[in-house]
């Protein structure tokens, strides 16, 4: 199976953003801050096995605190979503989510002997503070498009960096810390899902709509700080 990475399109002639899908015209809108998300030190270290055990640790710290966030967004698109299948292949990601990906979670903890208190009740970057509000603000409007927006921006830009980074698998990192944090993000069934949102998106979202589309900036504004927010005090 190919892997659905979509290049945003870079003319600004009408007739080609005219042609472009919905998802193409909202990555043009970021795409210098997608590209430097992609391109981060944070995953260039990840994929290398040279990223600073404290640097992953509080990283994680942070993503953690968005899991229950995520599931809240995944189950409003759930909800709100028109057709059936559509429904089937949402829930079967809140399975997915809940059950693989914390135990990547608590794995990591566990290694890095972090208080409970710290997990539960962290303090939040930046970034983090950010990301929770548009998380709350898209979930008040029962929408499924502002819904899949937030979400789409979350797994394709992943996808996008951990197939960039390993060059599509063949390059990667060998410390389990790292490898599983790329293996959730990539591969067939991965990139299936993120074809599966990415679909949804062109089908129900509309990028002239100027809060669909500052939802998606936003988003890709506050992954790109996420990265960042990592070394923050470290050298």
């Amino acid at each position: 199976m190919s892997t659905p990475i979509t290049t945003a399109a870079t003319s600004a002639d009408a007739s080609e953003a005219t042609s472009a899908t919905p998802y193409d015209r909202f990555r043009t809108l970021a795409h210098g801050e997608w590209q430097a998300a992609i391109d981060h030190r944070f995953v260039r270290e990840l994929v290398a096995d040279t990223l600073p055990d404290d640097v992953l640790r509080d990283y994680l710290i942070q993503d953690n605190q968005f899991s229950s966030d995520f599931l809240s967004l995944l189950g409003q698109a759930l909800a709100s979503s028109d057709t059936m299948p559509a429904k089937n292949r949402l829930a079967r990601q809140l399975g997915f989510i809940a059950n693989d990906e914390d135990a990547y979670f608590q794995d990591r903890f566990a290694q890095f002997a972090v208080p409970q208190a710290e997990i539960d009740n962290p303090q939040l970057t930046p970034s983090a503070q950010g990301f929770r509000q548009l998380y709350r603000s898209t979930l008040e409007t029962r929408s499924y498009a502002d819904a899949l927006i937030v979400l789409t921006v979350a797994e394709s830009l992943y996808l996008d960096w951990a197939e960039l980074q390993t060059a599509h698998g063949t390059r990667m990192p060998k410390l389990a810390q790292n490898r599983g944090w790329v293996d959730v993000h990539r591969g067939e069934d991965f990139a299936e899902w993120v074809a599966f949102l990415i679909g949804e998106l062109n089908r129900v979202a509309d990028p002239d709509d100027p809060e669909q589309r500052e939802r998606f900036t936003q988003a890709v504004h506050y992954e790109l700080g996420f990265f960042d927010d990592a070394y923050a005090g470290k050298s």
